[in-house]
């Protein structure tokens, strides 16, 4: 047994257990890979040990894999986990059509028509994949919340290629077939055969054959003449009638040979509910005899019939005196005499001395272990039971050619949901009393994104109230979809979203935005304003640079050397500008004029150009201000002033450590380069000063590079400040890292 929260193959979480059977326990589990809830059926512990449960228990899963039809419960995986062994099936929602039949009592004509129809429709495609049910039976017909019929627990099933398969007597004891009973062997016709029974069960509330036990039951289906389903209900459509018995024919080669044919006759018994045209045998057709069995049963009161085409009224009117006409182990006639029963037992059981009560009760225990449920684990009714009556109706067709369309006593058929909105299909829906799944979605050339495409169940189709009609929603064409949710992703993002729907390398321009992130996609333009966006084509991505700072202040930097004029406008937002140079009594190399009035506001970024004293005034030196770079660096702006000063101690730190740049953001990140700075930030008396240390370009994203400067030069008496690197693209802080400065 496992326990809630269980989880299996790193995927399958037990919620709790919901049925069992003879070799299996049943979960409801959660696939956490896929997000759907799915039933696990786990083999027992006893038999987890033994190599034969264990191969039986894997073919089933092999058998049931093969098979997808909308009525067979999907397998979707088998697993073998240490001494678990686990098939993890689809979980269907429903009540057993065994269930529903005692609710009921017994099912309208076209609610068993219904039935039938779908659940040979499941058969019938096991059959086209060589597969045998072998144990067809109401407890292994689902009725889901939907409505749909859906065979399960294939689980005794087995391949065959060409031929029939013996094997031990396995089917439940009141739909087995006879040759099922007498030997094992089964085939097509023995699954068509079982269904016949269910179908007598679903119109009449009861099975044809019943017993003191289970050895008096298989005799009963070896021997017995069927009582015809028209004696317990007389309502019964007379092609109904007529089909049941066809289907449960003692001779498979009197059935219905394959589920295409059974079908055929089901939707004729839909336009013809009165015909007979329905063959017992070759040239025998039914309705004479049935109608007579019918008639006779009524007026009698007896419950015999059947099938071998005789006088019908005689076998019921004098069932004391019919004697079977043999035709060996499959007598179609009355039931045989006790002796004859007693030699068909010797016949099935050769033990030579064992008693005859020795034997009766081998047959018992064999039977009785056969049916125990030991590969079968979907006989319980599943979490929720159908709450309202599924009957099905039908509307005839006026051509042969036409199939016959199944709809919901009481209700409407399903509309056509396809090419409207979501919300036009919810509205529609509303008014049926049926709900709407509308989460699986899909690109479409043909229908604009929120249009369905579409839908199930099928317009036409039968439909309840309660259910869930699930519909595939588009999303438009791959090109419009990517445009119309690029906003708000990432320009690495964006550019892989526009690349994988078959546009070109985007441009990118930048713009401030008070509501999209830094770094992230405000919108797209077409190359022409209002064009349409074809495959190939490049459009412009425009990028957010955050919110508009606001205005700032212009400082004061005269008096400033050059770099100290830089690190105070760098600090305030500002760039130094052009700088010229002029004669003055101020000391060489610092600022005396700046070209923006200090306390100004100015956007951030401005320039501000100033001018520095080239010291006083030679003799015979031409006067006027001269244009410099702004490219010098602290330390050659001190050693270029004109007067010396004073030695001082200089301050130095250093850094050895390493920075990571960036993360990597999608599958092609490894490709991606970033350019960084790093740059040294102290506090100095008025401001801070930021000094540029190192410029590194295209670094890949995602790998790390060493930060290590030994020697460091500070400011002067200033003991702490950080070395800070920088996305140079983005702006973003990579890296802070402390540094103590000392004098030397």
């Amino acid at each position: 047994m496992l326990n809630a929260g269980t989880l299996l193959d790193n995927r399958y979480v037990i919620e709790d257990k919901i049925g069992q059977g003879g070799m299996s326990y049943v979960y409801r589990a959660q696939d956490t890979k896929l997000g759907r809830v799915v039933a696990v059926k786990v083999l027992k512990e006893e038999f987890a040990e033994d190599e034969e449960f264990i191969r039986k228990f894997k073919n089933e899963a092999k058998a049931a894999a093969k098979l997808a039809h909308p009525n067979i419960v999907a397998a979707y995986d088998v697993v073998d986990e240490g001494e678990l062994h686990y098939i993890v099936m689809e979980l269907v929602e429903g009540i057993t059509l065994k269930n529903y039949i005692a609710r009921k009592g017994m099912l309208s004509n076209k609610e068993t028509i219904g039935i039938a129809l779908q659940a040979a429709a499941g058969i019938g495609e096991a059959h086209k994949k060589e597969i045998i049910h072998r144990d067809i039976k109401p407890q292994n017909m689902i009725i889901s919340k939907d409505g749909k019929v859906k065979v399960a627990d294939f689980g005794i099933a087995k391949a065959v290629t060409g031929e029939t398969v013996n094997a031990s007597v396995i089917g439940s004891v009141h739909y087995i077939s006879p040759e099922q009973a007498r030997s094992g062997v089964a085939d097509a016709r023995s699954d068509l055969y079982s269904l016949g029974i269910s179908m007598y069960e679903m119109i009449t509330g009861r099975v044809p054959y019943e017993g003191e036990n289970t050895v008096n039951v298989v005799m009963a289906h070896l021997s017995e003449a069927m009582v015809p389903p028209a004696v317990y209900n007389s309502d019964i459509y007379p092609a109904l009638n007529d089909i049941i018995l066809k289907a449960c024919r003692k001779k498979p080669e009197e059935r219905y040979q394959t589920a295409e044919e059974l079908i055929a006759d089901l939707k004729r018994a839909v336009r013809e509910p009165e015909g007979h045209f329905v063959k017992l045998g070759e040239t025998e057709p039914a309705g004479q005899a049935a109608a007579e069995a019918d008639t006779a049963g009524k007026e009698g009161g007896t419950a015999a019939g059947t099938e071998s085409g005789g006088d019908s009224r005689e076998s019921l009117q004098r069932p004391e005196s019919a004697g079977a006409e043999t035709g060996g182990e499959e007598a179609q006639g009355q039931e045989p005499p006790r002796k004859e029963r007693e030699d068909q037992i010797q016949r099935l059981m050769k033990f030579g001395s064992i008693g005859a009560g020795a034997i009766i009760l081998v047959i018992v225990a064999m039977i009785l272990a056969n049916l125990s449920g030991l590969f079968s684990a979907f006989s319980t009714a599943p979490t929720q039971a159908v709450t309202r009556e599924t009957a099905v109706e039908t509307e005839e067709s006026s051509s042969e050619e036409m199939d016959y369309k199944i709809s919901i006593q009481g209700e409407d058929l399903m509309p056509d949901l396809v090419g409207k909105t979501v919300a036009e299909a919810q509205a529609r829906l509303g008014t049926m009393g049926i709900s709407l799944d509308s989460s699986q979605t899909a690109f479409s050339d043909t229908y604009y994104e929120g249009m369905i495409i579409e839908q199930d169940p099928e317009p036409e189709e039968a439909v309840i109230p309660g259910i869930t009609v699930h519909v595939t929603v588009s999303l438009g064409t791959k090109i419009s979809y990517t445009l119309n949710h690029i906003a708000d992703s990432s320009l690495s993002e964006a550019k892989e979203a526009l690349l994988d729907a078959g546009l070109g390398e985007p441009e990118v321009i930048h713009e401030y935005s008070d509501t999209t992130a830094r770094g992230s996609v405000i919108r797209w333009q077409a190359a022409e304003e209002g064009s349409e966006v074809k495959e190939g084509d490049t459009v412009t991505l425009v990028v957010s640079d955050g919110k508009e700072p606001e205005q700032v202040r212009v400082p004061i930097v005269t008096s400033l050397t050059q770099e100290g004029a830089r690190s105070t406008l760098e600090a305030a937002g500002l760039k130094l500008g052009a700088v010229t140079q002029e004669p003055s009594d101020q000391t060489a190399g610092l600022v005396i004029r700046q070209l923006v009035e200090p306390n100004q506001l100015v956007q951030p970024g401005t320039e501000v150009p100033v001018v520095v004293s080239s010291g006083p005034q030679q003799t015979g030196e031409a006067a006027g201000p001269g244009v410099v770079e702004s490219t010098m660096p602290q330390a050659q702006a001190q050693e270029n002033a004109a007067e010396p000063r004073e030695e001082e101690p200089s301050y130095y730190g250093s850094i050895d450590t390493v920075c990571s740049a960036g993360l990597a953001s999608g599958p092609n990140a490894q490709n991606e380069y970033i350019n960084i700075q790093i740059r040294l930030v102290q506090r100095g008396p008025d401001s801070y000063e930021y000094v540029t240390l190192q410029d590194l370009n295209g670094v890949p994203a995602g790998t790390e590079f060493p930060v290590s400067f030994p020697s460091i030069k500070g400011i002067y008496g200033v003991e702490t400040g950080k070395v800070q690197v920088i996305n140079s693209d983005t702006g973003e802080l990579l890296g802070s890292y402390d540094v103590t400065f000392a004098p030397r």
